[in-house]
């Protein structure tokens, strides 16, 4: 009877423990392992009171890795650091405080185990659920870059607030709410712009262009969830990647649009964990301070790859 029930009890914990460590980003549950194995052998060998104990040890930490594995700190990762320079990285290289965000590497684009996470990020955001929708998005984003409006962030250090607006050239009209910032948020838009304390105000020219960065993260949607090939993928990353090298000049310039950009979207701050952090922006702090991010190791201006389809000849998509 008591190796029916351990049997029971083992099978619901070890299954458990499956769930969770197929669902972690981290690879530290699988570390468990032995512990499953133990369970079994030790009801196979009819020795069911003893089980109980490695039983325990499996559940608690599996309950570490629920609360501690949703709370692991933003961290620059890279998967293989001496990969040669390509778009497809330099790209990835875009969006990376997404990717950071979650301590995850930035230099992958396709990367299987989010799959579950982009799954609902596609449709909670862009409601996407297939590979027509998000070939929608995608042009729809990209639409939206290239026929709309250059935009200035304006901020208001002394008080705190940014706004968007036309520029001055265009009528100077604000194009949506102020948004109010905390002091942490004023600091950084001072050390990222390069404004003295003296400065009142700073206004951040065509910083629309920051959401070049929400392509690349449908694109990386779309190749995880293997709704792109690795062509279109590759074609994709090339157009955004010339767009903004056309924009920009460099990667602080990247960063201090990306820095207002996201202050002012509806998302920010949707990720937070339960302390209140703000992953994504902790992740622009750590990419735009330290030395060896790609922000800072990354050539802005390097030549782009073409891509070359599976019949071998240059894609007819380029931009």
């Amino acid at each position: 009877m008591l190796t029916a029930v351990a049997g029971v009890i083992g099978a619901l914990v070890i299954g458990s423990w499956v769930v969770v460590a197929w669902g972690s980003r981290r690879r530290q549950p699988w570390l468990l392992s032995p512990l499953a194995l133990l369970i079994v052998v030790l009801v196979a060998v009819d020795l069911p009171g003893w089980s109980f104990i490695p039983v325990a040890l499996l559940v608690a930490g599996s309950f570490a890795e629920l609360v501690l594995g949703s709370r692991e700190s933003p961290a620059v990762r890279t998967k293989d650091p001496d990969a040669p320079l390509s778009t497809e990285r330099w790209a990835a290289a875009v969006a990376a405080p997404f990717r950071v965000a979650l301590a995850e590497p930035w230099d992958v684009v396709a990367r299987p185990t989010l799959r579950r996470r982009y799954r609902r990020l596609l449709e909670r955001q862009w409601a996407v659920t297939d590979r027509e929708s998000l070939l929608a998005a995608v042009h729809a984003l990209l639409e939206e870059l290239h026929s709309g409006p250059s935009l200035d962030l304006v901020v208001d250090l002394n008080a705190g607030s940014a706004w968007s607006r036309l520029p001055q050239d265009q009528g100077g009209t604000a194009t949506g709410e102020r948004v109010r910032l905390t002091v942490d948020q004023v600091a950084r838009l001072r050390v990222v712009t390069g404004v003295t304390e003296a400065d009142e105000t700073v206004i951040i020219g065509a910083y629309q262009w920051w959401k070049s960065v929400h392509v690349i993260r449908l694109v990386s949607g779309g190749a995880t969830l293997d709704w792109l090939s690795p062509v279109e993928t590759q074609t994709l990353l090339r157009r955004v990647a010339s767009d903004l090298q056309r924009r920009y000049s460099s990667w602080q310039d990247l960063s201090t649009a990306f820095h207002a950009g996201y202050l002012l979207w509806p998302e920010r701050g949707a990720g937070a964990d339960q302390g209140g952090t703000d992953g994504v922006w902790t992740a622009l702090g750590l990419l735009t301070e330290d030395p060896q991010s790609p922000w800072n190791l990354l050539p802005w201006d390097m030549p782009l790859e073409r891509v070359i389809t599976e019949s071998g000849v240059p894609s007819q998509q380029e931009h």
